[in-house]
């Protein structure tokens, strides 16, 4: 067996001895990966994922980045610039942008000035009719679903669930509902 130092390892130990200690001793080569220079605020697409630079940073974007930067809350309040520690600061925050203590002020100078019953007849009658669009749009989403409920068996079977009503009673249904639930609101305002 014959054992011996290298020419490349004696070649090392001379670059160390004459002080050249970056100087190389083999020569390789292979792949070097093309560097391009990015800059803050670009936005690029690298391996199926979105990525960009902010504050020096490289960060991927992400689908819950804007849910994040909504429901973020801040150390103060953006109006009094008091912290937001408590739970119903915060609930306040995510509500109205500002703290409890600025929506109680808000509430007494809109109470002061005699406009809170008009602008809280206003919020709850947008606030209805959000909520009658929203029912509205999610029942018509499940009245269409509702045909599209076949189940399959272990057996091999397919069983179909939808008995009882048919899509259109269920739809007059739902607007005589809806109209009714209108016609109590009438109602009730007109009584105040």
């Amino acid at each position: 067996m014959k054992k011996g130092i290298s020419k490349n390892k004696v070649q090392r130990m001379r670059n160390i001895v004459s002080g050249n200690y970056g100087a190389k001793s083999v020569i390789r080569s292979g792949y070097t990966k093309k560097q391009e220079e990015r800059s803050e605020g670009d936005i690029w697409e690298e391996r199926g994922k979105k990525w960009v630079i902010k504050n020096g940073i490289k960060r991927t974007v992400n689908k819950l980045d804007f849910a994040r930067k909504v429901n973020r809350i801040p150390f103060g309040c953006p109006k009094c610039n008091k912290p937001l520690r408590h739970p119903a600061h915060k609930q306040m925050y995510k509500r109205w942008g500002v703290c409890l203590e600025c929506v109680q002020a808000w509430h007494n100078e809109m109470t002061k000035m005699g406009t809170y019953d008009e602008w809280q007849k206003q919020f709850d009658e947008k606030n209805f009719d959000a909520f009658v669009n929203d029912i509205t749009v999610e029942y018509n989403d499940w009245l269409q679903s509702r045909n599209a409920k076949h189940y399959v068996t272990e057996a091999g079977d397919i069983e179909d669930w939808n008995g009882g009503k048919s899509n259109e009673e269920l739809s007059k249904e739902f607007n005589e509902s809806i109209a009714k639930a209108k016609q109590q609101r009438l109602q009730n305002k007109s009584e105040e």
